[in-house]
């Protein structure tokens, strides 16, 4: 029998669940790359290759998702997406060939996106999208917290391979989800809605889309590297762990402060407080630096990030009348995060990664200020679900 949406909390906690796997590996990535570069004698190019390709893999699944998420059974998809996702990740814990490692890391996050697509939808789907995706954003951060205070002992002992498979058993665990978690999405069309402001609508999403991705491109161009920044510091491997470790905690504090606020401060001041946080960040984390400085700033980092991210979720959200676009913003953050490790690869000059952090401060800034227009263009708006039962509810 197929489970219908609702809005309960116990659902938007189920959803929320399964919202980590999708981009599980490239949020692991800094363990990730030094695990290839050491273990398997992979240079750092090739790495941030490996990451890029990985999040292109994401980024067709969200396109082609937009074409079947809201035709198919959600519950059916998701069941497909973690067995594959678990299959290719297992595969690739016995790979050294570099290229059969492109091409399987391309097709896990094909998979992973598929997933990531479905509970993006759910989740956008939601009367408070703003709290939906904080909720969401605090389980992420929670269960990654316990994959990197994980993934230091397990890197000692088996090796980069022992991540692949946690990544896996990750994935089979996620079936156990199946029971409860809705096969189809909730209605979004206010009748009548097809009005002249429609292809403004339009025109502001794909501004969020192009912003989205500037945003990911800063954040995961840094974070692929940011390892490597702790090492060229001075930090020993075990500090560098626990401190990103650590740093999920502090995204689920992020987090948690828009679930709790939700959208009852606005989306202005959560933004301007992400950026400035940001651009902190991004100065102190330059150079030589203690490994206070490396906990404080890995942990606002992503504080921040999870925190600007459900905020931006939420924008899109409001604006996108028929639910078509919300899994497009899972592609171009994963083209984000594709291109970011890339970029922040082709910045690195002999050990010295200045430049990955100048660049990520300027994505960020754009970025940003993007949304800043969205908002301001919009400020007008109500929820497109609310406005959908109202009308459901009062015909007349």
């Amino acid at each position: 029998m197929t489970r219908t949406f609702d809005h309960k909390l116990s659902t938007t906690f189920l959803i929320s669940v399964v919202y980590p796997l999708g981009p599980a590996a490239i949020i692991l990535m800094p363990m990730l790359v030094g695990g290839v570069i050491d273990d398997l004698g992979f240079t750092e190019q090739q790495a941030g290759f490996i990451a890029s390709l990985e999040g292109m893999g994401l980024v067709l699944a969200a396109l082609v998702a937009a074409l079947w998420v809201r035709k198919v059974s959600w519950t059916m998809a998701l069941a497909a997406g973690c067995i594959a996702t678990a299959v290719l990740n297992a595969v690739t814990a016995n790979l050294q060939d570099y290229q059969l490692f492109l091409v399987l890391r391309f097709l896990a996050g094909f998979t992973g996106g598929s997933v990531f697509a479905l509970t993006v939808a759910a989740l956008g789907d939601n009367r408070h999208p703003d709290r939906a995706f904080g909720i969401a954003q605090v389980v992420q951060g929670a269960m990654m917290f316990v994959a990197f205070a994980a993934a230091a002992p397990i890197l000692e002992r088996w090796s980069v391979g022992g991540l692949y498979y946690m990544l896996a058993i990750a994935s089979l665990l996620m079936l156990l989800t199946l029971g409860r978690y809705p096969g189809q999405g909730a209605p979004r069309v206010v009748p009548g809605g097809d009005g002249v402001d429609t292809p403004n609508y339009t025109g502001l999403i794909w501004i969020g889309l192009v912003a989205s991705l500037l945003f990911f491109s800063n954040i995961f161009g840094f974070w692929a590297y940011i390892e490597r920044i702790g090492q060229a510091a001075g930090l020993d491997t075990e500090t560098i762990g626990l401190a990103l470790g650590v740093s999920q905690f502090a995204a689920i504090v992020g987090a948690g402060a828009a679930a709790v606020a939700s959208d009852r401060f606005g989306r202005t001041a959560p933004l301007t407080l992400a950026l400035v946080g940001q651009l902190l960040v991004l100065w102190l984390l330059v150079g030589r630096f203690t490994s206070f400085t490396f906990y404080l700033g890995a942990g606002l980092f992503q504080a921040l990030f999870v925190l600007a991210n459900s905020y931006q979720l939420g924008v899109i959200s409001k604006i996108d009348i028929r639910g078509q676009y919300m899994v497009l913003v899972t592609g171009f953050q994963g083209l984000g995060a594709a291109v970011g490790p890339g970029i922040a690869a082709a910045l690195i000059a002999e050990g010295d990664y200045t430049r990955i952090n100048a660049m990520a401060a300027m994505f960020c800034v754009v970025s940003i200020f993007l949304f800043f227009f969205i908002i301001y263009r919009t400020r007008h708006l109500g929820s497109p679900v609310r406005e959908a039962e109202a009308a459901m509810r009062n015909p007349g």
